[in-house]
């Protein structure tokens, strides 16, 4: 059959496509988790520049809102540090030498694990840079990008990807790099992904930290900055959260630690008289469905901050996330596909061709039209059949089969592209995807 035929060309395949179009950032520096796999806002005490603006702790976690950024030699960060870029809600961060820090960042579909997409995604650099001790306390421009890649402070590592990885490899947790999200494959698009970094020996003072990530190689950057001050002790770094009331306990790697202050100096060791134990918020709204038809999940979240435990208050008790079935009546038989854009932004869209089953038998491949021609474009659970005429391509059709036995079991071809020439037309109605026999 040519699925089984066409699988030995599958990794040629895949690594011909090219390039692919990657986006991340930070939005958390100071995360109080390590290997964390549902994302926390209560648990982060410490945001990137301007986070209010583009990763707000009210706000879902993973939505595009710009954030993501190519640093140049001349503007290395996405937005210029002011006296705004920080608030009492979304701080700045404080370390001091020897802490464990997690950074926490949104996987976006870059993650490498056969469960939900392939073992090609690349992950080529992960590097914390940061400013020489900044002579002001509030800078108006950041160095140029060499300056900052003169001064590491941390090498976080890469992610295992390619064809010599097994299987097994791909879905094991942690990782290193940017990948290590234990359930990527629950959101690959919103999943939680975090890193953990030792602070080495620094001065005291301010500094800009900037975070590299090298999707397709180390030449393909995105970053994200924010400001540090660095104390010169723990107990100096406790006194600055006491003064915000955030926790000042430090990840351990055995779990979360609870976002309450601990019992300080001069109080009693057991429960604080004044504690504060935390109650649950209401349930949010239920997210979209993940399928149209034939059964799919929907989740909705609460928080713990109704109130927040403070001064070593019980946290709350009990699952932060709800889930249910949704959109269970039998898919249509006249159609073998259907697409869900599941986010855009506003130069491209994430989405899901869904297979619906039985599949037909035989040798096939999904054709999928949309509007224009992808400026860049990334599919998983499925590489692109390259017997395509370049010009029919060039029109913003593709053909995408599924030559590995892996893909095969998949229920969806995921996508991530960018459209700037059409993104006004983008919608569900207007991308036209079949079946076709061969």
């Amino acid at each position: 059959m040519l699925h089984k035929f066409l699988s030995t060309l599958a990794v040629g395949l895949a690594l011909m496509i090219g390039s692919v179009h990657g986006h991340s950032w930070i939005a958390c520096t100071d995360y109080l988790e390590e290997n964390g796999a549902d994302w926390n806002p209560d648990l982060c005490r410490a945001f990137p520049r301007d986070g209010h603006r583009f990763v707000p702790k009210t706000g879902l976690f993973g939505r595009d809102t710009g954030y993501d950024y190519h640093p140049n030699e001349n503007t290395p960060c996405k937005t210029m540090p002011s006296a705004t870029a920080y608030n009492k809600e979304h701080p700045m961060a404080v370390y001091y030498p020897g802490q464990k820090i997690i950074l926490a960042h949104p996987t976006k579909n870059h993650v490498a694990d056969v469960r939900c997409t392939n073992k090609f995604i690349p992950d080529n650099l992960n590097k914390i840079y940061r400013s020489g001790k900044l002579d002001t306390p509030q800078p108006t421009k950041d160095p140029k990008l060499s300056e900052f890649r003169s001064n590491q402070v941390f090498d976080l590592g890469i992610s295992p990807f390619g064809n010599d990885i097994s299987d097994e490899r791909t879905r094991t947790y942690p990782k290193t790099g940017f990948q290590n999200a234990p359930k990527f494959c629950d959101n690959p698009d919103k999943a939680l992904a975090t890193y953990t970094m030792i602070l080495p020996a620094m001065s005291p003072g301010r500094y800009t930290f900037m975070w590299a990530w090298g999707f397709n190689s180390v030449q393909d950057l995105y970053s994200t900055c924010w400001e540090v001050d660095i104390v010169a002790s723990k107990a100096a770094r406790d006194q600055v959260l006491r003064d915000r009331e955030p926790s000042t306990s430090d990840p351990d790697g055995e779990g979360t630690v609870t976002p309450a202050i601990p019992v300080t100096p001069g109080r009693r060791s057991t429960v604080a008289a004044n504690a504060v134990d935390g109650m649950w918020n209401t349930w949010g709204s239920w997210q979209t469905c993940s399928r149209p038809c034939g059964g799919g999940i929907q989740r909705r979240i609460r928080r713990c901050n109704n109130p927040q435990p403070r001064n070593n208050g019980a946290p709350c008790v009990g699952s932060r996330v709800e889930t249910r079935a949704c959109n269970t009546q039998e898919c249509s038989p006249t159609s073998m596909t259907d697409i869900v854009l599941t986010e855009k932004w506003n130069t491209g869209s994430n989405g899901h061709i869904n297979l619906q089953t039985p599949r037909p038998s035989g040798d096939w491949r999904v054709v999928v039209r949309f509007p224009c021609s992808a400026e860049r474009i990334n599919f998983w659970n499925a590489i692109e059949d390259g017997r395509i005429p370049s010009e029919t391509r060039q029109l913003g059709e593709y053909w995408l089969i599924q030559p590995e036995p892996w893909m095969q079991d998949k229920a969806y071809i995921g996508f991530s592209a960018e459209f700037p020439s059409c993104i006004g037309e983008l919608e569900e109605s207007n991308i036209v995807t079949e079946i076709q026999l061969l």
